[in-house]
């Protein structure tokens, strides 16, 4: 971890996010995924669910710290723009913000926002 960038670090908590959730029985269909004026971490689904995933690393500090209303607002946003560019409004859109520490552990908060 010492020495990873900062993007490096991202990728590495984004992987171990997308490993966490596919355990778990998710799929992933998208990474980084870009639109409307923002970008969704991780995208997968599980029969009618679309997870749209924030993925946070923080080392050994509080991840979840750093998701504000503002933040939501723009997973908000571009979970519409995804919904409304990939037809699918049959789902029903779940958000988690999931926390990764330096050591490899996973913290996974649930539902933290309605679209």
């Amino acid at each position: 971890m010492q020495n990873m960038d900062t993007a490096e670090r991202g990728q590495w908590a984004e992987q171990r996010a997308a490993w966490y959730l596919r355990r778990r029985g998710w799929r992933l269909c998208a990474q980084n995924w870009i639109g409307g004026g923002g970008e969704l971490d991780l995208v997968c689904s599980r029969w009618k669910t679309l997870l749209i995933a924030e993925v946070r690393f923080r080392g050994n500090d509080l991840p979840f710290v750093s998701i504000d209303q503002e933040k939501i607002d723009h997973l908000r946003h571009s979970a519409r723009s995804l919904v409304r560019t990939h037809h699918l409004h049959q789902y029903t859109i779940q958000f988690d913000a999931i926390g990764v520490f330096s050591n490899g552990s996973i913290e996974r908060r649930q539902h933290i926002c309605r679209l």
